[in-house]
């Protein structure tokens, strides 16, 4: 009995010894990967109220402005990507889905659901919409701006990325 508790504690010991040093050795790594920083790109500051209406004067450059694309067929000619008009929300509006070199991928969560862009020095490029259930996404976009609702027709949330000559500027609306 004696020799059985003696090896149980040998056991026991080796195999906690061998757990702390595996975690000294990636417990930063694995912190790192599931406890991620805060996002810079979340502290955009949250507008309350409708956004502007996209129509003729939201075109800097005099252009039109498209109407949004509510289903999610390919995009065609002249077309800035296709989103999803499911009222699930199970799929998402993805123009491209990965990013170039030079590009931040930033991820702005909303309360209808999260939009992912990729920005660049000197445009932003929709990677993805995902609505919440109930919502769907819209999607707007010129060659200086563009405009991602996730909206459920009465409540939602804009997010708007505008560029002109500059670095892209977002703003978040919640309406």
């Amino acid at each position: 009995m004696r020799a059985r508790i003696g090896f149980l504690a040998v056991w026991v010991a080796t195999t906690v010894t061998g757990m702390v040093i595996s975690w000294a050795g990636v417990g930063d790594a694995v912190r790192g990967t599931v406890v991620a920083g805060p996002d810079l790109a979340a502290q955009v500051p949250v507008r309350q109220g409708r956004p502007p209406a996209p129509g003729p004067s939201s075109g800097a450059s005099g252009e039109p402005a498209p109407s949004p694309s509510p289903t999610s067929s390919s995009p065609g000619p002249g077309s800035g990507g296709a989103s999803t008009a499911a009222p699930g929300g199970a799929r998402s509006a993805s123009p491209k889905p990965s990013h170039a070199p030079g590009e931040r991928v930033r991820t702005y969560t909303v309360k209808s659901g999260r939009v992912v862009l990729a920005l660049s020095d000197d445009e932003a490029r929709l990677v993805s919409a995902t609505p919440d259930d109930g919502f769907r996404a819209k999607v707007w976009r010129q060659s200086k701006w563009l405009r991602v609702d996730l909206t459920d027709d009465v409540h939602g949330s804009a997010v708007f990325a505008k560029w002109n000559g500059h670095a892209p500027i977002i703003q978040v609306y919640e309406y």
